[in-house]
């Protein structure tokens, strides 16, 4: 498995953005159809990120995709798209069963088998961030073959349950330790949380220790 100690989220309908980050070296680059596009530019991020996977040299960094939520009515044109250029992984977000997990891989496979390309070559990173999440955390771990990682949305996850964001972390810290212990029990990388907060870089290091020594 892969080192994934950085990974770089890029909004999937800024082309010049993209070129950036493929030059940056990051470990992973994750080309974004979900948060970080408007809704009235989700066509426009799909054939973007489309032309760049086909176009542009990302070096050694890991090429992902993050596809909106399971569910949404975006997921499957957002894989038809993107699928064809054949990204290294696809990042799920918002998932809240295994079943979420199943029916991307499921996806992928067919696709992969009408292309003829090797099966099981394109990764699954599950993005968790939700108190029902948490709660299947079990299942979601052990969903699939192609599942790799699991990453803590820690924002998200407080919203859902109606916590106050601290720079302590406490309010975060059961669900952000259950991610570490289910991802060591399946074999699975943990991938930690973002920080919000640009200017704390105190704040950013003590963040990433904790994180570390977790």
């Amino acid at each position: 498995m892969r080192a994934r100690r950085a990974l770089l989220y890029t909004p999937g309908d800024d082309a010049s953005k993209i070129r950036k980050a493929a030059h940056l070296g990051a470990d992973c680059v994750c080309l974004d159809m979900e948060d970080g596009v408007a809704s009235n530019r989700k066509t426009v991020a799909r054939a973007t990120i489309r032309e760049a996977l086909l176009t542009t040299d990302f070096g050694k960094s890991e090429r992902l995709v993050r596809i909106n939520p399971v569910g949404s009515g975006l997921e499957s044109l957002d894989l038809s798209v993107t699928l064809p250029s054949r990204p290294d992984g696809v990042v799920i977000p918002k998932v809240n069963s295994a079943e979420h997990v199943r029916w991307v891989s499921q996806v992928i496979t067919d696709y992969e088998q009408t292309q003829g390309w090797p099966d099981g070559g394109i990764i699954l990173i599950a993005i968790v961030e939700s108190a029902r999440a948490i709660i299947n955390l079990q299942s979601i771990a052990s969903s699939d073959r192609r599942l790799q990682a699991l990453i803590f949305g820690a924002e998200d996850f407080a919203g859902d349950i109606g916590a106050t964001r601290t720079r302590a972390g406490w309010e975060v810290f059961y669900a952000r330790s259950g991610i570490v212990t289910h991802a060591s029990a399946y074999d699975l990388q943990a991938i930690d949380q973002v920080c919000l907060d640009y200017h704390d870089t105190q704040g950013l290091l003590e963040d990433a220790h904790l994180g570390m020594q977790m």
